[in-house]
């Protein structure tokens, strides 16, 4: 089911932050370098939204605000003074599991364009029982693609351990379900001598260059991070929309 937010983004927020409880903290390792060449000859492409617009009150809540005004989302019924100092709250002072959960809602807003994107942006961000899944050649349906679990296994990315060994493109990114498994696969991985190039979620999350469009085997919108190892910086592309089916 996806979820309309109405005041509702900060209704997902607070929902968010209970179940962003214990990410994982990773030790800081790594460093700079020239781009190692992992992204195939595909370039970045366009970078789509409000990539480089930081997730804060005033961004969030003009953001809402022409959302209602251009395509009637009515996503926030709260007038922009009054959304401001939520989001205040919500991304200083209610805590860390506050703040990223309300990051991943405001990454959402930004960064997509319609209506339609934002909710299935929000949607992976909280487990659902009913949740509406899309068969890949499904391309105008705005839904996460579901995949049987023996197909789930076998996706791109999937075990990988050193962002080296993943060749990532726009057209054959890494594969994970929901925005919050985006982080935990850029946590997890390592560079070439085993350090890890981000100490927690915030940390990954500011490696992310923006969305790049439609793209991977089913067109999902595809992220785009720069990952910095001592060996060089890395393109890792990440389509955050394919889940494995329920048996």
């Amino acid at each position: 089911m996806v979820m309309r937010l109405h005041a509702g983004v900060l209704f997902a927020s607070s929902m968010l932050a209970v179940l962003s409880c214990g990410s994982p903290q990773r030790p800081a390792g790594g460093g700079g370098g020239d781009p190692v060449g992992n992204s195939g000859s595909e370039g970045g492409g366009q970078v789509a939204v409000g990539s480089g617009i930081g997730v804060t009150p005033a961004s969030v809540c003009a953001r809402l605000a022409e959302l209602d005004a251009e395509q009637g989302c009515e996503f926030s019924s709260l007038p922009e003074d009054e959304c401001r100092d939520e989001w205040d709250r919500a991304l200083e002072q209610r805590g860390p599991d506050a703040r990223t959960a309300s990051m991943q809602v405001g990454r959402c807003l930004l960064d997509n364009e319609s209506c339609e994107a934002i909710e299935a942006c929000v949607a992976t961000l909280t487990p659902d029982q009913d949740q509406k899944f899309r068969a890949c050649a499904d391309k105008d349906v705005y839904a996460p693609v579901g995949l049987p679990r023996a197909e789930w296994d076998k996706r791109r990315g999937a075990g990988a351990t050193r962002f080296s060994s993943v060749k990532t493109t726009k057209d054959e990114p890494v594969e994970v379900c929901g925005i919050p498994a985006q982080m935990e696969w850029l946590l997890a991985a390592t560079c070439d001598n085993g350090s890890r190039p981000f100490r927690d979620y915030d940390h990954a999350h500011s490696a992310r260059v923006g969305n790049v469009g439609p793209g991977g085997a089913c067109q999902s919108i595809i992220d785009r991070y720069e990952v910095p190892c001592p060996e060089g910086t890395y393109s890792i592309f990440i389509d955050a929309y394919v889940c494995p089916l329920e048996e």
